[in-house]
């Protein structure tokens, strides 16, 4: 039988008498404060406390279909008790729908824009997708609802093709995306993606009042082991938000923050839009699918009680081989896929938390949340259960074996001095007319990312998937060694990865993807060269 740890507070909780008042009262000496509302004109009280675990999780609507259309628009979105709060949305919900798609099957998305003037253009990236670079939610230029900015390096007045405008989705606008979802000429490998806004400047505002959602790329490789799947497959975004005493979301971006100290956190961590949510399990293997879509906090998901996680994939999908962890740190951007077996649990309540980290800086970036995030129930029916973990999952493709040991090309991100300082990648904040590296089409390149600041980031590379070589100069660990598309990097740290550039060519961005990084400077491009 599953046993509860005792050293730890929140563990000692953790069983049924959790819902209890008493249980729930300790619990809540462990939250953030919640502020209490003034009551409304009506008399009637605008927000009340969040009761832990009283909210089921949310299960965002899955969409299949080859052609799909979605209105990105204003909604009244349930997060916390109370009133109902105001979202820019994919679809009228939080997270937006979950697309779920096989690889190889070409999928048609037209996004309609029916959010208000002043939202200004909209632009989406698919997050982990490898598609064309006009499909790429690339995030433009300066327009005439966006005329200048203050962080990049944008000049007025170029060409709608050459600034990226021409791909930008305007006001009572629509846009279709064309996903191929093939790699070096076959299907792309099954993986765990999310979609985003991605405008220039503009990226932390949009997704933090609402526009993002998960996507589900499933392969006939994946289908034949016999991981768990149906209701035992979920799916979990990660999103902290703060909110005013109306239930509506804060403005943390009304006031200008400048770099370094530009990061934006919530009050509370909600799960697929819930803060707190609890979900029925019965004692059998879960495959858990786990993004951080919040933008600068990070977590290190543990289970209470010391449940093992296995973990089976990295952003990029499957691992060549499953790792235990008890301990699983995930930066913003990052996705990570974990087999939990709840049959050592049956009858008992086991909460997913998130504990300092026991390993590394505590620095600005660095340090990440402590504290619950979620709770699952699982039964007391003693059930069958034929899912298995297999010792070896899927291979590295042979590229991984050919890649320079010597970087071609070396990233470094720092940060400018001055009454504005912005953040730089090689001395220059974005252009969308600059490109700093090149590779050839079919090429394995080599890269170096290094962080000489004093701050924590999280780099993402579009158009492929990356396979790290070394971290600080020494090999990485195993659930690192692996193919990923964000990279975290602690103060000081290098990280050498190799990618194989395939299918497409054209300009790409890398970034940060702590998101008021990449709108304040910390962004630049590459371009695949014929």
């Amino acid at each position: 039988m599953y046993q509860q740890s005792q050293p730890e507070p929140i563990d000692a909780i953790s069983r049924r008498s959790l819902l209890s008042a008493a249980a729930v009262g300790a619990l809540a000496l462990t939250l953030p404060p919640v502020a209490r509302a003034p009551a409304s004109p009506g008399g009637a009280r605008v927000r009340r406390a969040v009761r832990p675990y009283s909210t089921p999780l949310p299960i965002p609507e899955v969409l299949t279909g080859a052609d799909l259309t979605i209105p990105m628009r204003e909604a009244e979105v349930a997060i916390l008790p109370g009133r109902k709060t105001q979202m820019w949305t994919y679809g009228a919900s939080f997270p937006g729908p979950t697309i779920r798609r096989p690889a190889g099957a070409t999928t048609r998305v037209r996004f309609e824009h029916r959010l208000p003037q002043q939202a200004g253009e909209l632009t989406v990236h698919l997050h982990g997708g490898h598609n064309r670079c006009t499909e790429d939610g690339q995030p433009g230029g300066l327009t005439d609802a966006q005329p200048q900015s203050l962080y990049c390096d944008i000049s007025s007045g170029l060409p709608a093709a050459q600034s990226g405008n021409d791909l930008l989705i305007t006001p009572g606008g629509d846009r279709t995306y064309t996903y191929e979802q093939i790699e070096e000429g076959a299907p792309e490998r099954s993986a765990f993606q999310w979609y985003h806004d991605h405008r220039l400047d503009r990226t932390a505002r949009n997704v933090w009042r609402g526009l993002a959602g998960m996507w589900i790329v499933d392969d006939d490789f994946d289908a034949s082991l016999p991981l768990p799947r149906g209701e035992r497959d979920i799916a979990l975004m990660l999103a902290d938000r703060s909110f005013d005493a109306y239930n509506q979301l804060a403005d943390p971006f009304a006031a200008e923050r400048r770099p370094p100290n530009d990061g934006v956190t919530g009050r509370h961590v909600l799960v697929n839009g819930a803060a707190l949510p609890h979900h029925r399990v019965r004692p059998q293997r879960y495959r858990l699918r786990v993004l951080n879509a919040s933008h600068f906090r990070a977590y290190e998901l543990r289970l209470s009680g010391g449940l093992p996680m296995i973990q089976i994939a990295t952003d990029a999908g499957l691992m060549p081989r499953p790792v235990r962890r008890s301990r699983v740190l995930l930066g913003p951007g990052e996705r990570v896929e974990l087999v939990v077996d709840f049959a050592a649990a049956r009858g008992e309540h086991v909460h997913l938390l998130s504990g300092r980290r026991a390993h590394g800086p505590k620095g600005l970036g660095s340090a990440t949340y402590a504290g619950p995030l979620m709770q699952f129930r699982v039964g007391t029916k003693r059930e069958a259960d034929r899912s298995a973990v297999p010792p070896q999952l899927r291979p590295l493709p042979a590229w991984v074996a050919e890649a320079p040991a010597t970087p071609s090309h070396m990233w470094r991100f720092t940060v400018s001095g001055g009454f504005r300082p912005r953040w730089l990648v090689n001395g220059r904040s974005f252009d969308p007319t600059y490109a700093d590296a090149t590779a050839r089409l079919g090429e394995t390149v080599t890269w170096e990312l290094r962080n000489q600041t004093a701050v924590a980031h999280l780099i993402h590379l579009h158009h492929t998937d990356w396979y790290m070589i070394s971290r600080n100069g020494r090999r990485p660990p195993p659930w690192e060694a692996c193919l990923k598309d964000t990279f975290f990097l602690d103060a000081g740290e290098r990280v050498l990865i190799a990618g194989r550039v395939s299918d497409y060519t054209g300009k790409y961005v890398i970034h940060c993807h702590m998101l008021d990084h990449e709108d304040h400077g910390l962004m630049s491009q590459f371009e695949v060269l014929a």
